[in-house]
């Protein structure tokens, strides 16, 4: 039996049968010795009493050879005389009876009891026989002898043994239920807790065992219903903290991956599945090999697909410090070397811009100073320094306006504007350039159109900056559109058309951007600074509206911008 129950239940049962058997057999032994014992004593006091009684009898009479044998209670008893207890000493009898031996012979004659067990071939039984003296005047003149069959005995013993095995029989069946239940009660709660344990080694810590006892066992399941408490909290805060973690590094805009001590992958997050979706990236791999060779942080730029990353890798250490793997952080810097070349682009157009007109003024000063510009001559080249310095003023106060835009400093109270007043100061300030060229303006507003909801002044500016570009790139004698009309959800597009060279539409996505221009060598002839439409869209957006363009080459180019309608604060 291999189960905790069979082995409880076969070494109750074992104990209990070996108990029985030897109960059994020591009591069976034992009684028969006390019965032998006890039925001995009975036979000797009745012979002893007989011969008391024969002693007081002995004067009246004499016990001859011809009359010294009597058969009394049921052939049990016979009486000896002298001679024949003599005739037994000496070996022989008077008859081919003999009840004596010489030992018993010898024993009776000194005056002793005897007490034997052995075969009578008289009766052809074995008996226990007892012989008492008869004294007379202190002499021994016979003898009793008492015996009893030892099949008779033997009967009562054999009856006693039986009783005693059917009862050690029905104690063996009530033993063997009663084992079987107490070898279930303590296997039971054990066969819970084995399943228990099973459940827990598969990761089911809400399983409990039921107490019922209040014994070792019952301490046993509690202690180990509180070790699946404590290893149900433990698994829980660790698989929460496990969680955590794979929540930041899956929402980490950085790319992480991480490796075995053999280079192999153990862990990536989505950014860097996206990274190396197309294969293994030579840079990354030598990186990882050098951080698992040295055991110390390494770093490298890797240029993939026009992607400019930042790969940082750390060793990954046990408590005793030896190194089991590296991970590395993949950042995108494109848009940090991006913005490296957009300042660097910005200091070099700035120090353009700024460079041209000081060096037209300081030529112009230069001549002046060294008598090269003829006096009469001074005036025009004054004129001209003047324009220049001009131009730079605009420059930086663009760049100012630029600037303060951009880091959103700008806090305008907004309010109903009137486009068509807009328009009119445009038209007046802008009268002398369009005259130059002999440019119309042609509006294209109707008359029911709401106001904007929009700073006035840099609305004005906004205008301003389109409608002057439009005026620098138009051919003399061209014409400038301004239209405006009302869209869904209480919006307003204003558009701003000329008829000039147009715009390639690879520089479109561009206009936007500072210092760019579609003719660059034309545009510094213009007279632009190259900031007007990055103004432009950094105001439209500061009011809660949107710019875009259209342009084909050869057919002139439209800018638009959209506000919101001043009713849109009613509803």
């Amino acid at each position: 039996m291999s189960s905790i129950f069979g082995r409880l239940f076969g070494s109750y049962l074992a104990v209990i049968v070996v108990t029985l058997a030897v109960v059994h057999l020591a009591t069976a032994y034992l009684f028969a010795d006390y019965y032998f014992a006890a039925r001995e004593k009975e036979l000797l006091q009745e012979a002893e009493a007989r011969a008391g009684i024969l002693a007081v009898e002995a004067g009246r009479q004499r016990w001859g050879p011809g009359g010294n044998i009597l058969s009394l209670l049921n052939e049990r008893l016979v009486v000896l005389d002298r001679r024949q207890i003599e005739a037994s000493h000496l070996g022989r009898g008077p008859g081919p009876r003999s009840w004596l031996g010489p030992e018993e012979s010898s024993r009776l004659l000194a005056g002793e009891t005897t007490a034997t067990r052995r075969y009578l071939p008289h009766i052809e039984k074995e008996v226990l026989a007892v012989a008492a003296p008869i004294r007379h005047d202190g002499e021994v003149t016979g003898a009793v002898l008492v015996f009893a069959p030892v099949a008779d005995l033997d009967a009562t013993v054999t009856t006693v043994r039986r009783i005693t095995l059917s009862a050690a029989g029905v104690a063996v069946l009530l033993a063997m239920g009663l084992s079987f239940w107490l070898s279930r009660s303590l296997s039971e709660p054990l066969l819970e807790m084995s399943r228990v344990s099973v459940d827990m080694a598969r990761g089911r810590f809400d399983r409990r065992v039921t107490v019922q006892r209040k014994d070792e066992i019952g301490r046993l399941a509690e202690n180990l219903n509180l070790l699946a408490g404590s290893l149900d909290r433990s698994v829980g805060e660790l698989a929460r903290e496990k969680g955590k973690l794979e929540s930041v590094v899956a929402n980490m805009a950085e790319g992480v991956v991480a490796v075995d001590s053999s280079g192999e992958v153990i862990l990536t997050n989505a950014p860097a599945r996206n990274i190396l979706k197309n294969g293994t990236v030579p840079e990354l791999t030598t990186l990882f090999q050098e951080v698992l060779a040295n055991g110390e942080r390494g770093a490298v730029e890797i240029d993939l697909n026009g992607a400019h990353l930042l790969a940082q890798c750390s060793p990954l250490r046990h408590g005793d410090g030896a190194v089991f793997g590296a991970v590395a952080v993949l950042q995108d810097i494109t848009a940090l070397r991006q913005l490296e070349q957009m300042r660097r682009d910005f200091v070099a157009n700035v120090s353009h811009e700024l460079r041209t007109p000081l060096t037209s003024i300081q030529g112009i000063i230069e001549g002046l100073i060294d008598g090269v510009i003829p006096a009469a001559e001074a005036g025009r080249y004054l004129r001209v320094a003047h324009g220049e310095s001009l131009r730079m003023n605009r420059l930086v106060q663009d760049l100012l306006d630029l600037a303060a835009l951009e880091a959103g400093r700008a806090d305008w109270e907004l309010h109903a504007v009137e486009l068509g007043e807009i328009l009119d100061r445009v038209e007046i300030r802008l009268q002398a350039p369009r005259s130059e060229k002999g440019l119309a303006i042609r509006r294209e507003v109707p008359p029911d159109l709401p106001p904007l909801l929009a700073n006035e002044n840099r609305l004005e500016q906004v205008l301003t900056n389109l409608v002057e570009n439009a005026v620098r790139f138009s051919p003399p004698g061209g014409e400038i559109t301004v239209a405006a009309e009302k869209r869904p959800h209480n919006r307003i597009t204003v558009t701003v058309r000329d008829q000039g060279p147009g715009i390639p539409p690879e520089d479109l996505p561009h206009v936007w951007d500072r210092f760019y221009r579609v003719e660059k060598s034309r545009a510094r002839e213009t007279g632009g600074t190259g900031l007007g439409l990055a103004i432009v869209k950094q105001i439209v957006e500061a009011q809660g509206g949107e710019v875009a363009v259209e342009s084909s080459p050869g057919e002139g180019a439209s800018f638009f911008f959209t506000l919101p309608a001043a009713d849109s604060l009613i509803d």
